[in-house]
């Protein structure tokens, strides 16, 4: 976790050995797989996997938000591994069919893992009896894999959604030309309130603002702008202070 204090080139190479280990990880599911391993070892390597991500989410996070794009591909990694993984499985065992029991090919199998680890199960194709625990095994994986990537998705979302009053259509239209598609955060990464006079433009000759605190931004105080009674106001108008 990113705190207060310590460099970013520390937190960098914190998240470099996480990708290590979780690249590392999935390609020892993968060969779990392959080579007919006890699934225990799949699920502990791919268990591995997941506590990476988790740590990674508020590890990169709090660096940029545009290390999103980094996460969803850490994501989209674990579960195509996994489901190749777990297909190896089922490739060694074999299904079961609706003419009984059979191995199956590399493509059956897949579709077999899919249908496992997003809980759809069509009821074409079963698992052997050996292998009732591993689709088990590999049913749950997909629930917290789907659970991280619908946490994402919300996460991606909220960072770039805008405060309600700043909507185009919902805010103040004056200053609808002054919306962006970003907003001011003024709690930074370390936790720590940033004084408003750190986020205020600098004022020119003549120039005034207020900051309102609903919307958390300076607005430029122009002739016919109303400011709110009691409300913080730095700059200048004319030779007198505003």
């Amino acid at each position: 976790m990113l705190t207060h204090g310590v460099p970013w080139q520390a937190v960098m190479s914190y998240a470099v050995q996480l990708f290590v280990v979780f690249f590392a990880t999935m390609a020892l599911s993968i060969i779990s797989g392959f080579f007919g391993w006890y699934s225990i070892f799949t699920l502990i390597f791919i268990g591995i996997g997941v506590l990476v991500i988790v740590a990674t989410i508020p590890l990169l996070m709090n660096l940029s938000r545009s290390f999103f794009i980094y996460i969803f591909a850490l994501l989209i990694s674990h579960v195509t591994s996994t489901i190749i993984s777990f297909a190896f499985h089922y490739m060694d065992s074999g299904l079961i069919g609706p003419s009984g029991g059979f191995i199956p090919k590399f493509y059956d199998a897949v579709y077999f893992s899919i249908t496992t680890f997003t809980t759809l199960g069509y009821g074409d194709l079963q698992p052997v009896p050996d292998q009732r625990l591993t689709t088990s095994i590999e049913a749950l994986i997909g629930m917290v894999s789907m659970a991280i990537g619908a946490s994402l998705i919300w996460l991606w979302c909220q960072e770039n959604l805008v405060p309600k009053e700043m909507a185009f259509f919902d805010g103040n239209r004056r200053h609808s030309k002054d919306i962006t598609i970003s907003r001011i955060r003024i709690r930074t990464i370390t936790g720590k309130e940033r004084d408003l006079k750190d986020w205020l433009p600098v004022p020119e000759e003549g120039e005034s603002f207020y900051y309102d605190s609903n919307k958390q931004e300076w607005i430029k105080v122009e002739e016919n702008t109303p400011v709110p009674e009691n409300s913080m106001v730095i700059g200048f108008k004319g030779n007198e202070d505003a």
